[in-house]
């Protein structure tokens, strides 16, 4: 806290009343201490030895500082970006900052969804092995080409399967390798 001077003080109170020092002063006789003089609101009292003195205390002379005004915030509506945005608003530039971020985040999962992403939505898992056999049928299985089945993990042909480690899964419709050739019929 600041403290102001005992001259500082009195003639600001005094100009709050709009007196005088010699009219403020006429009243101090009546007043033998500054609690009595501060009680009938005079500015001055007169101490044991009969000298006009001032009523303050060291309390009256420490002074707040007052809050620096402040103007009200404007709405951001009303601010404009400038520089290479021309005529946008903050909160319209906002609002485009937050589509940008949507797009810029589902762009990045169609790539991190494997090759060729960027062209296709969602990649399907692909079913390997055991796996494919319970979710297809013989026929989906004759269709195959020796390199398709190779690269699911499945026997070349149904020769071979009798000797694979799949030789005792089933298919979706529950048939095993033993079935007759489906092209057949």
């Amino acid at each position: 806290m600041a403290k102001i001077t005992l001259n500082e003080w009195i003639n600001s109170k005094q100009k709050a009343k709009g007196l005088s020092t010699k009219q403020a002063k006429a009243s101090a006789s009546k007043y033998k201490s500054i609690s009595a003089a501060k009680k009938a609101g005079s500015l001055y009292y007169t101490n044991k030895a009969g000298k006009i003195m001032i009523a303050a205390t060291a309390e009256d002379l420490k002074v707040t500082k007052p809050k620096p005004f402040r103007p009200k915030k404007r709405p951001d509506t009303l601010e404009l970006v400038g520089g290479m945005y021309g005529q946008m608003t903050v909160a319209e530039k906002r609002e485009v900052d937050e589509k940008n971020a949507a797009i810029k985040a589902a762009a990045a999962a169609r790539k991190n969804t494997g090759p060729n992403a960027a062209r296709k939505k969602r990649m399907k898992v692909q079913l390997k092995g055991a796996a494919w056999m319970a979710a297809n049928t013989p026929a989906d299985y004759a269709a195959l080409t020796k390199s398709e089945a190779s690269a699911l993990g499945l026997p070349r042909t149904r020769v071979a399967a009798m000797q694979s480690t799949l030789r005792k899964n089933k298919f979706k419709d529950g048939q095993g390798w033993d079935y007759s050739n489906p092209r057949k019929k």
